[in-house]
């Protein structure tokens, strides 16, 4: 791919060898908005995806003193391991979460899958196993959410999500409140069964404090029927000095206080994110419930343990475990690495800000606030006028047709001198995927478009700044500045 004066790019590379309509059957065939993004970038990897949330900020160290004492796997590495892993490998895992979700952790209560979304469907089986979910249940989501929840919850255990817009503190806030979590359970045709809860939030980064947090499990234990999984995922992702601090839901006083919380509150919690191991695909459920429990040990009438489908395999075993070992000078190192990786992040977070500012790019960010590994960019005055950019749908609800490039698009390009990068995302609002295409051509910087993450309004956009080093985090920031300031300037 080359990269032409004013920014623009010509496949190249991964793109050269394949034709228009063999790149749109490989975007057309991942219909989950990352999963499409990663054959992007395959195909044109010249474009910087900040849109995927990875976290290379640990890589260094991981390297060091985990991926280089590895040495040949064993014969017992790649033999089989328990499902759900071993119990040596979950008292360490307990052991290690202790200290940021709670002091009363007990591995028994905690079971090994392939990922926190195999953990999320895991949790959601089980709870239909067990008679209290039924197909076509509805599950409350504060959005913006992560889109995979759609699938995690839709796909196969066949309930519904239904995103909670909120707007009791304005719509332009996004600021949790009970309020809008009450109001949405309200005006469902049935009462909801399951709130999932991401904390710290992704995509806006937020730690939720304490007494909105125990308003809420008060509110849903002793007034709902519902269930409540909380997604830890980013636990650890923590800004120096950010307020509130991240409380899990394993700490909160309604859960510890009340007898019935044991079977309604579920935690998942992942090594992809703070630890940057996306692609091992290991994660935790956690949770006292004696249904969860049957589901994952496969006690229940002969049947296999859910997370045999899914499962902490034996490489998980081998690469964690050795990351789980205890240091030779007697200290854990995957708590010193959270540590470090505190500072890695706070400074990640402090120059990108600086850059985006700098940029004149607006951001929604409160001082102080916990940001996790994320900005959530406010673009909406770039969007074009509604009606000015239609995106063609005759291939379906994923991709069009590769030789239907639309104006404004196809004019832009030819314009600038450059062939068009493909439409992505014809299932969100043109105006918004005409941005968020644009930017990717011309800024060669990908960004997650707002809608996809269920936000209701167009024009806000996911910028991941631990997705790759921050110099170019900070020089595709500088880019996408540049791109955009005659908004900016209003001379567009």
């Amino acid at each position: 791919m080359t990269r032409h004066a004013k920014g623009a790019t010509t496949p190249r590379q991964g793109s050269e060898q394949r034709t228009p309509e063999e790149i749109a059957a490989l975007l057309a065939g991942a219909a989950d908005p990352e999963q499409r993004l990663a054959v992007h970038q395959a195909l044109y990897p010249e474009v910087t995806n900040l849109a995927t949330a990875e976290n290379v900020l640990v890589y260094p160290s991981l390297r060091d003193n985990v991926f280089e004492r590895l040495g040949v796997l064993e014969q017992k590495d790649v033999k089989y391991a328990p499902s759900y892993g071993s119990a040596e490998i979950r008292q360490n895992i307990a052991e290690m979460l202790r200290p940021t979700l709670s002091a009363d952790l007990n591995s028994e209560d905690l079971f090994g899958t392939s990922g926190v979304s195999a953990a999320l469907e895991c949790v959601a089986f089980a709870l239909r196993d067990g008679g209290i979910l039924a197909s076509g249940d509805r599950v409350l989501l504060p959005a913006p959410y992560w889109q995979g929840f759609n699938w995690c919850f839709e796909q196969r255990p066949e309930l519904v999500t239904v995103p909670v817009h909120l707007r009791e503190k304005g719509q332009e806030n996004f600021e949790l409140t009970l309020a809008d979590l009450q109001h949405a359970y309200r005006t469902q045709p049935e009462p909801p069964k399951l709130l999932v809860l991401t904390n710290p939030n992704n995509p806006l980064g937020d730690n939720y404090g304490k007494d909105l947090l125990e308003s809420i499990y008060q509110w849903v234990l002793n007034e709902t029927g519902m269930h409540i999984i909380s997604d830890e995922m980013y636990a650890h992702s923590q800004l120096t000095a950010a307020e509130p601090d991240f409380i899990s839901a394993l700490a909160l006083d309604a859960y510890r206080n009340n007898p019935e919380a044991g079977d309604r509150v579920h935690v998942v919690w992942g090594f992809a994110k703070d630890f940057g191991l996306s692609g091992f695909k290991a994660g935790v459920v956690i949770s006292k419930s004696p249904v969860v429990h049957m589901a994952m040990e496969g006690v229940k009438d002969k049947q296999n343990s859910y997370a045999w489908f899914s499962p902490f395999d034996s490489l998980k075993h081998a690469v964690i475990g050795k990351m789980l070992e205890t240091g030779g000078d007697g200290r854990s190192y995957p708590l010193e690495l959270m540590e470090q990786y505190r500072g890695w992040l706070t400074t990640a977070f402090n120059d990108t800000r600086r850059a985006l500012t700098d940029g004149g790019i607006p951001y929604r960010y409160r001082e102080g606030q916990n940001a996790a590994q994320f900005f959530w960019l406010d673009l909406r005055a770039c969007l074009p006028p509604v009606g000015t950019v239609a995106v063609p749908q005759e291939a379906g609800p994923y991709f069009p047709q590769p030789d239907r490039v639309p104006q404004p698009f196809a004019a832009e390009a030819e314009k600038k001198g450059t062939v068009a990068l493909p439409i992505l995302f014809p299932n969100i609002s043109s105006e918004e995927e005409w941005l968020r295409w644009y930017i990717a051509t011309y800024a060669q910087v990908q960004l997650l478009p707002g809608q996809l993450l269920s936000c209701s309004e167009p024009g806000y956009f996911r910028l991941c700044y631990t997705a790759v080093e921050t110099s170019e985090v900070i020089a595709s920031v500088r880019r996408i500045a540049d791109l955009l300031a005659p908004w900016r300037d209003g001379t567009r």
